[in-house]
């Protein structure tokens, strides 16, 4: 059996409900036309995603190198970025959706990509040899903590409550220190990054532009960008918790790690 490509290119909408379609069947869509500021990116959640939410933080900007070490910058390459999910700062309670609200694209380099999570967990389930692979993705806790942050044990693959599936990708995967099996465990996560980052490396590439914003299901879908030349690109990421998701942190929430630590300031 062949397996299905897992790269997506989200369709481009300015309907309100055409947007709403596309989120639930495909994981992702491209909004068309918001405006610059962090408030229309977060103002265009409540309305996209209505009595559903539970709480949307204030827009962080997503500019490389952040506020302080921008004049030690490389210009002429800008590191890309895996394919990743977002928010795992918060643990197993990280934000079900994002949103990316484009202010200044790159004129060269800064193409995003997407992989559909759920898809590629379809091809791995449907190959027999990879019965015990499926099983122990389900299965076998691994150590998501991010250094300093809120506490992550848990399968590579959950299903919450509500039967929604849960699909990670983060920076910081490794085995439980208490596994009784590392190596096997260290295997299943190399398996499952690879088979992620091949997806990711044939995955199709689309360009956000100004006024536009890509919005994401944060269990379903990793993203992530290639390498771009314009230190000045910017966009606004907004985090949402919607009643579909596993919980919210019990902490003041941002639209990125700033209070995830152990403290909980």
């Amino acid at each position: 059996m062949e397996d299905k490509a897992c790269g997506v290119t989200p369709n481009r909408t300015s309907s309100l409900d055409c947007a709403r379609e596309e989120l639930a069947q495909r994981g992702c869509v491209v909004f068309q036309h918001i405006g610059p500021e962090d408030s229309a990116t977060r103002d265009f959640a409540l309305q996209l995603f209505e009595d559903r939410i539970i709480a949307v933080p204030d827009g962080a900007r997503v500019l490389e190198g952040g506020e302080a070490e921008r004049e030690r910058l490389d210009l002429s390459n800008l590191a890309g970025q895996p394919v990743h999910t977002d928010g795992f700062a918060y643990g197993d309670l990280y934000p079900d959706f994002i949103l990316l609200g484009c202010v200044r694209s790159s004129e060269q380099g800064g193409e995003s990509m997407l992989v559909d999570g759920y898809q590629l967990l379809e091809n791995i389930d449907s190959l027999t040899e990879n019965a015990a692979l499926s099983e122990r993705l389900r299965s076998v806790p691994i150590d998501m903590t991010e250094d300093g942050m809120q506490e992550s044990y848990s399968p590579l693959v959950i299903q919450n409550k509500g039967g929604r599936l849960m699909l990670r990708r983060t920076l910081e995967q490794k085995p439980c220190d208490n596994s009784s099996d590392a190596s096997g465990d260290q295997e299943m996560i190399d398996c499952w990054i690879g088979a992620i980052d091949e997806a990711a490396e044939e995955a199709p590439r689309f360009k956000l532009q100004p006024g536009e914003v890509l919005v994401v299901d944060n269990y379903r879908m990793f993203h992530g960008r290639d390498p771009y030349t314009d230190a000045d690109r910017m966009l606004w990421r907004v985090w949402v918790w919607t009643k579909d998701a596993l919980g919210v942190p019990e902490l003041e929430l941002a639209s990125d790690s700033r209070y995830a630590g152990l403290g909980g300031q």
